[in-house]
């Protein structure tokens, strides 16, 4: 089949066509649910970064440039734009006219989208710590507008970054105000000997112990360190054990010794809170400076690249045991390939006993 292919002499001045690869999931979406919305956003702090928004997925957008031109045709048998050519009859059916097209854009590039978890742009928003007044003013809807992320993704990110409404603004709650909630919470759990609970079961408590912890700071401690079956809370034991062990490494301003650190743990728990405590609960936030010592290591202190950031790791510590090393360099390595076919081209993998460390290539 041969077509005649035209081009506008001049391009509308009201508007610009741009192209955009849709992967296959983004397709299906569109077709299963054409009434609902697709949403451009890109974050005030952040500059170039685009992203497209469904209701349940994030995707990057990112300008693929050709080496072509690309022409974004009307098929002007069936003419959905409306375009007219002169010398051409629009009612004829013969077949010059259904196989003429009509050249309405010129691309030198396409955007191509790749899924993405998004993220909450958390810039301007306070952090509350239970006693100062909040003098940003965004609430959770702006933040929502606001961040690239999908509208059900939302809220379980807000909650992982301890988000929470303070009188109808958006705040962010400081560690040492959630560990002093926490507390509240398993203290008030354990006189009363509930495994399973309400939030309605510890709000009246909570608000006896401090006026301040209202229900939304509730929703936001519980949907960290709980979980919800059969409509009842539970707590989580291990994710309360990290987030104390955590805040106890951040405590310590040199390196201690393991045996040490544990006790320091343990005592900063609530009274009679049992649980295992398990120096790989804390694997990705420390680092071993000297043979049987420890010390805080976050991994936003280090580079956002996996070149750069294997680099630090090793000035800082020449050999890493292979579990202490992998949490660092996660977020880099693709779900469909194996940890060890990243890390091999930064470093050396090599068994020292019954373990493997990790060292400079």
């Amino acid at each position: 089949m041969s077509f005649q292919v035209f081009n506008q002499i001049s391009a509308p001045q009201d508007h610009v066509y741009k192209l955009v690869q849709l992967p296959p999931d983004l397709v299906a979406y569109m077709k299963d649910s054409p009434q609902k919305p697709l949403h451009f956003k890109s974050p005030a702090s952040s500059n170039n970064h685009l992203v497209l928004c469904t209701d349940d997925s994030t995707y990057t957008v990112r300008q693929v440039n050709h080496s072509n031109t690309v022409l974004l045709v009307n098929d002007m048998s069936v003419n959905k734009y409306g375009k007219k050519m002169v010398g051409l009859n629009e009612n004829s059916t013969s077949p010059d006219s259904k196989n003429t097209l009509l050249a309405i854009g010129l691309s030198t590039y396409q955007y191509q989208l790749t899924s993405t978890p998004g993220y909450i742009d958390s810039k301007d928003i306070p952090i509350y710590d239970g006693r100062s007044k909040v003098d940003v003013f965004k609430t959770v809807d702006q933040v929502r507008n606001d961040s690239p992320i999908a509208v059900s993704a939302f809220f379980p990110a807000w909650y992982r970054i301890r988000g929470c409404d303070i009188n109808g603004l958006a705040v962010i709650l400081a560690p040492e105000f959630v560990t002093e909630v926490l507390h509240t919470l398993i203290s008030i759990l354990i006189a009363q000997k509930l495994d399973n609970f309400t939030l309605q079961d510890i709000e009246e408590r909570a608000k006896d112990q401090n006026s301040n912890y209202t229900k939304d700071i509730l929703v936001t401690v519980t949907e960290n360190f709980c979980e919800r079956k059969d409509g009842m809370l539970q707590l989580q034991k291990p994710a309360i054990a990290q987030w104390f062990g955590i805040e106890t490494l951040k405590s310590c301003l040199q390196a201690l010794p393991d045996k040490e650190l544990l006790l320091k743990w343990k005592s900063s728990l609530p009274p009679f809170f049992n649980v295992l405590l398990d120096l790989s609960l804390l694997h990705g936030y420390y680092c071993r400076p000297t043979v049987g010592k420890i010390r805080y290591l976050p991994r936003d202190s280090l580079a956002g690249d996996i070149q750069t950031r294997v680099k630090e790791m090793f000035l800082i510590v020449k050999e890493w045991d292979f579990d202490e090393f992998l949490p660092y360099v996660t977020e880099f390595i693709p779900s469909t390939k194996k940890p060890d076919a990243v890390i091999l081209k930064f470093a050396r993998k090599k068994r020292v006993g019954k373990k493997f460390v990790v060292c400079p290539r």
